[in-house]
């Protein structure tokens, strides 16, 4: 009874991140819109019966989903709320994951995490289907509906469960170690793409005040002034990654509306204060300076990547690979801030335009901007690359370093030979003049004097067993330094060997 208690506290137990995963994003996700829709019904004295419908269309709206309101589809949709929901489902599965989860225990977990909400999307285009016919909305296509719903979902859970077990996962697909430095690269590069976006509309709302202060009084009332600033925050990721793209040379349209570094096309814009940034008139001078952010990016790339290996191909191929991960993390982020906006057209960033020109900067100013720093020897980085390849081991021991590859403390002490009774000289036969020249020549290196001396015969110390290192030892399994030792005894014996054989002759 009580083991069965037990199993299904523990089965409660890790079932509960997988209930979380499932629904809890979702719930919450409902809940802020059923709050902000009855606000918005109550703020335009609409019935409250059409919550249900706006919740469906709040719901699809989220997960950048299309809608279609009296045959005005709305393709432009703000991307504050779905990076909200990306940020609870990564921050949700992150916690449901643990540590130490296997990688095969993942599935369940992800499996959770796209069904839960593509159930409440298939109620959702249920909703909308039955409200079409008292309602101006329009059905989106069931598709695209599901599509979107996976894709949010999905993302934020891998990008949840990506800290603890990227590397797990690498090694499971066999992905390279510089493929992920490559990948961390293109995300500096996007963020400092992004930086520089968020520049671009903070300075033009500074110069461009009075018209935005004009947009924000067209909401008449306090009411409309504040909804409208709240949709200006809503949309400013998508004018952000709209203005990231003009220092690569890509043009941005918004309908008749077109800005690029080098020309614009002035129109008539929507009355949304955060697009007070667009000019009114040619392209401004003080944009050109602007082409420096690409090449300071290609650079940096560059560089990194020369620092990595020193060889031409290994340095080509990671400026490349890098090069083509921040062009399509560019261009996608592209796709999602634009669309279609109604009777305008299409507002965004030339999505062409964009990956082609992101691809050439970083790749080919990157590749040269590596050369040069490779030849020059500038980078501090390809400096410490080219001193460390110097200075690696050339895998042989020489003869001057022996005695520090060797040197573990034991003493090895050579005895002196015991000289034979009849080669002993005696004392009558040299007298002491003899000595003294003989001192005096080991002394002034006189190496003449001592050719002719007999040679003594040097036999090497027996070693101890315990201190011997067997020849045999030196072997494979044998560690770098008693194979040092082995090799050196075996050339100190074949050298006495020697000696002794020829004082023998």
């Amino acid at each position: 009874m009580i083991d069965s208690v037990r199993a299904a506290g523990r089965d409660s137990t890790e079932t509960r991140p997988l209930f979380a995963m499932a629904f809890w994003p979702s719930l919450v996700t409902l809940a802020v819109a059923l709050v902000v829709g009855a606000f918005v019904l109550f703020t335009s004295s609409t019935s409250l019966g059409a919550i249900v419908p706006t919740l469906a269309g709040m719901w699809l709206a989220v997960h950048q989903v299309p809608v279609t309101v009296s045959d005005i589809t709305l393709g432009v949709l703000p991307l504050v709320p779905t990076i909200a929901l990306v940020a609870g489902v990564a921050k949700v599965a992150r916690r449901a994951g643990g540590e130490g989860r296997p990688l095969f225990e993942l599935r369940t977990l992800l499996l959770c995490a796209v069904g839960g909400p593509a159930l409440f999307t298939a109620i959702a285009l249920a909703v909308v289907n039955d409200a079409a016919g008292r309602y101006t909305i329009g059905i989106p296509p069931p598709l695209t509906a599901f599509v979107c719903t996976i894709a949010v979902h999905l993302g934020g859970a891998l990008l949840g469960l990506a800290p603890e077990y990227w590397r797990d996962a690498a090694h499971l697909l066999r992905i390279p170690a510089w493929v992920d430095d490559c990948a961390r690269l293109a995300g500096r590069a996007l963020l400092t793409f992004a930086a520089m976006g968020l520049a671009i509309v903070v300075v033009r709302l500074v110069i461009r005040w009075e018209t935005l202060f004009e947009l924000v009084r067209a909401g008449n009332d306090a009411v409309g002034m504040i909804s409208l600033v709240v949709l200006s925050l809503l949309y400013l990721p998508n004018v952000v990654i709209g203005a990231a793209a003009l220092p690569t040379g890509a043009g941005v349209d918004l309908g008749p509306i077109a800005v690029s570094l080098f020309s614009s096309v002035p129109g008539r814009a929507p009355g949304v204060p955060i697009l007070a940034v667009l000019p009114q008139g040619p392209s401004p001078w003080y944009l050109l300076p602007l082409l420096a952010v690409p090449a300071f990016v290609a650079v940096r790339v560059g560089r990194r990547c020369a620092s990595r290996s020193l060889d031409l191909g290994p340095t080509v191929t990671s400026v490349a690979v890098t090069a083509f991960l921040t062009a399509a993390g560019f261009t996608a982020a592209a796709f999602l801030a634009g669309g279609e906006l109604g009777g305008f057209g299409y507002a965004g960033a030339d999505l062409l335009e964009l990956f082609g020109f992101t691809l050439g900067w970083v790749g080919l100013v990157g590749v040269l901007a590596a050369l040069v720093l490779q030849q020059a020897g500038e980078s501090r980085a390809v400096r410490a690359a080219r001193r460390a390849e110097e200075e690696a081991p050339s895998g042989y021991t020489t003869y001057a370093d022996e005695a520090d590859a060797i040197d573990d403390g034991v003493t090895v002490e050579l005895d002196p030979v015991d000289r034979p009774d009849d080669a002993a000289p005696s004392d009558a036969d040299e007298p002491a003049a003899v000595d003294a020249a003989e001192e005096d020549a080991a002394d002034t290196g006189d190496f003449d004097a001592l050719a002719d001396e007999p040679t003594q015969e040097v036999r090497p110390v027996p070693r101890p067993a315990a201190r011997a290192v067997p020849r045999q030892a030196a072997g494979p399994a044998a560690s770098k330094r008693e194979r040092a030792i082995a090799d050196i005894e075996e050339l100190d014996s074949y050298t006495f060997g020697q000696e002794a054989g020829s004082n023998d002759s």
